[in-house]
């Protein structure tokens, strides 16, 4: 039954009213500082904005590389206000974000209208004098909707690489709150990205540490590739006021398209050396029945114990030497992982990719998932359907795979943007994990599956030692990496390993 609500008493609604104008009346409001009231200063950094100079005035820092940005300090100069503003937005309801980009703590309550004295002064600061302020240095005329909301980081919080580009943003800006004694270490910083020739973030070439009560702000473009570092200290909170200031859309470059990547035919190998890999378990009919039966309902499975042992066993000694060279994947705002170049691969790890490209596991896959990898598998009623879907052009499709071998450590990830390349139909994932022991799922570096357009998770794969696990999924189902975390540094190996092969019918 539901509860009855009563009008409040209007003598106390007023009192209330008159308390808050009240309260309102009392807060000192801020204003710009000197250094932006200046007629003399403003046309020097008028002048730095158009020239893309550097140039550093009292409290005010412009700079151009890798794309246009500025810090005020002591944006604020009342303290007591600081402190009072602090003490609201503390009192907040804050809750979790967390996807394949970010993970952090908004504030529940929407900073535009949020009805708080100190919040209200410094909403009211930022939008009028501050945006005008802006306007006039840059010539950018930034209309009156602005975005505002308050954030917390705490440990293992980040925000990974992205442009902020979204309709007519124009302006991004960050009033950082963190405490007095915020260093390097405690992390948190906003990382500034350069691009490569493709327009694509390729490396960190300048980091913004939080201060407290700098205000820096940048112009969102097609280049303005940043990210929230991640917050490394456990007993401190790198809280901010965060929004954008609109304008007048810019036209965008279309966006960069990559490469699909190449997918091969099975190979040939021995079938000593197959037998050699894989659990016998697996060839039995009855077994390969059971799980093509549980594959057919759920579209994935986790093959346990899948290679013999002693081959297990040479393989993660073979992958740990120190000898091998791996090659950077990114760019940052899709990827960022370690792919082994097969050049140095020891002749262990390339026989274990010769065995996960077979004829025979493909014939194996055939059994167990039902799904016509192999000229020999058995048919389904509904291969029928399979049969047309593999035609092209009146030309039978072939089977085929890639694999690639691939190393996580503190600070990887990939992003559903990862997918955007996929031009198949239907893709069978198979992820067979490395060195694993000691992983906890709170480290991240679980494989997260989602379908586009929306935000609950489909299922997630976790790293197991000597399993192979399978995913089906098809054009609209997207798949991510979750950011390994610092926690990830407690594994005794520091991360993991794993063999991500994908197969096509």
């Amino acid at each position: 039954m539901p509860k009855k609500r009563f009008a409040p008493n209007s003598n106390r609604r007023n009192d209330e009213k008159r308390s808050k104008e009240h309260n309102n009346s009392n807060v000192e409001p801020p204003v710009l500082i000197d250094d932006m009231k200046s007629c003399n200063i403003a046309k020097l950094f008028k002048e730095s904005y158009s020239d893309k100079t550097e140039t550093c005035k009292g409290c005010i820092n412009f700079s151009h590389q890798p794309f246009f940005h500025a810090v005020i300090n002591n944006f604020v100069q009342n303290v007591e206000f600081l402190q009072q503003l602090q003490e609201e937005l503390s009192e907040l309801t804050f809750t979790e974000k967390n996807n394949d980009l970010y993970k952090f703590y908004q504030s529940k309550e929407d900073l535009k209208v949020v009805d708080l004295p100190y919040i209200n002064a410094l909403r009211s600061l930022i939008y009028k004098d501050l945006k005008e302020w802006i306007t006039d240095i840059t010539g950018i005329e930034l209309v009156d909707t602005v975005d505002l909301s308050c954030a917390k980081y705490q440990y293992t919080d980040t925000l990974l690489c992205h442009d902020d580009e979204l309709d007519d943003r124009r302006i991004a800006f960050i009033y950082y709150l963190v405490p007095e004694k915020w260093t390097k270490e405690d992390g948190g910083a906003l990382d500034l990205f350069n691009v490569n020739e493709n327009g694509q973030p390729d490396a960190t070439v300048k980091s913004i540490l939080p201060v407290r009560n700098n205000f820096a702000f940048f112009e969102v473009n097609a280049v303005s590739y940043h990210q929230v570092a991640e917050v490394l200290t456990e007993d401190k909170t790198r809280l901010s006021i965060s929004g954008w200031f609109h304008g007048p859309p810019v036209e965008r470059p279309e966006p960069y398209v990559e490469s699909p990547v190449t997918l091969h035919p099975s190979r040939s190998v021995d079938e000593n050396t197959f037998y050699d890999w894989i659990n016998p378990a697996y060839l039995d009919p009855v077994t390969q029945s059971e799980i093509q039966e549980k594959f057919e309902d759920d579209s994935e499975i986790e093959l346990t114990d899948f290679l013999l042992p002693e081959k297990y066993e040479e393989l993660k000694t073979a992958i740990q030497e120190t000898n091998l060279e791996w090659k950077r994947k990114g760019p940052a705002n899709k990827r960022k992982y370690s792919a082994l170049d097969l050049n140095s691969a020891p002749e262990i790890l390339k026989t274990c990719l010769d065995f996960l490209q077979s004829d025979a596991l493909f014939l194996v896959l055939s059994n167990i998932t039902g799904l016509k990898l192999h000229e020999l598998a058995s048919c389904s009623d509904s291969d029928g359907e399979t049969s047309e879907n593999n035609q092209n052009n009146g030309e039978e499709k072939i089977p085929c795979c890639h694999s690639e071998v691939r190393k996580w450590n503190h600070g990887n990830y990939t992003l559903i943007r990862d997918t955007d390349c996929t031009t198949a139909d239907f893709e069978l994932d198979s992820l067979l994990h490395i060195c694993c022991e000691g992983w906890s799922e709170e480290y991240g570096g679980f494989t997260s599956y989602i379908a586009k357009g929306e935000d609950e998770e489909l299922l997630s794969v976790y790293p197991t030692e000597n399993s192979l696990s399978l995913v089906y999924r098809d054009k609209g189902t997207l798949k991510f990496v979750k950011y390994l975390n610092h926690k990830v540094t407690q594994m005794p190996t520091k991360g993991f390993y794993d063999i991500l092969s994908v197969y096509r019918e």
